[in-house]
């Protein structure tokens, strides 16, 4: 029943996310979850079922400036995280030829972190004694904040309520999520993106 219910979260979470955006001309971008095959430190080849074709792939691509976060964890990684063998998930840019350009990675992939994503705060914050309740930019979420909730930031430990600000960027890992426009979020727990 859990993987019934963690592959429906996938589901919705994919049906309310858009593309990630990439400056410069009409590119449709692409991810794939799978495992890492090899890096040579520039390029990673994964192989593994492409999100929009669900056809199973082996893709390389250039890992550049962009960024890596363990799901584990949820914080931000290093190139020297990257291990042959261990799963992952990652967006590129569908250039006409390999390698593509990576936009975001993430390691330690599996089932149980099928419902992470990212969402950044919109300006419209509800603070109360026992939740927070936001809007993100995008528009397309409502996440609600309860007491129980595990607000991480990296560098600082957890964080109060009070303290989420306009702007901040999470990733907000999915305890439910209801199909509503927009979605209604609670998560279990949340990491700020520094």
């Amino acid at each position: 029943m859990k993987n019934v219910t963690r592959k429906l979260i996938f589901y919705l979470v994919c049906m309310f996310t858009l593309a990630i955006p990439v400056s410069g001309g009409t590119c449709t971008n692409n991810e794939i979850i799978g495992y890492i095959e090899n890096f040579d430190g520039e390029n990673l080849r994964i192989f593994g079922e492409e999100i929009t074709t669900g056809t199973h792939e082996r893709v390389v691509i250039h890992i550049s400036d962009a960024p890596i976060y363990d799901l584990l964890t949820g914080f931000r990684m290093n190139e020297n995280a990257i291990r042959e063998g261990i799963s992952a998930r990652a967006a590129y840019t569908a250039a006409q030829y390999e390698p593509y350009d990576a936009l975001a990675i993430w390691l330690n992939w599996d089932d149980d972190n099928a419902a992470v994503f990212s969402v950044v705060v919109s300006g419209n914050i509800s603070h109360s004694a026992d939740s927070c309740i936001f809007i993100s930019c995008n528009g397309k979420y409502r996440v609600t904040i309860s007491p129980e909730t595990d607000i991480i930031c990296p560098r600082h430990g957890r964080l109060t309520h009070a303290q989420i600000r306009p702007e901040q960027e999470f990733f907000v890992w999915v305890d439910m999520i209801t199909a509503s426009n927009p979605a209604e979020v609670y998560p279990d727990k949340i990491v700020l993106i520094e």
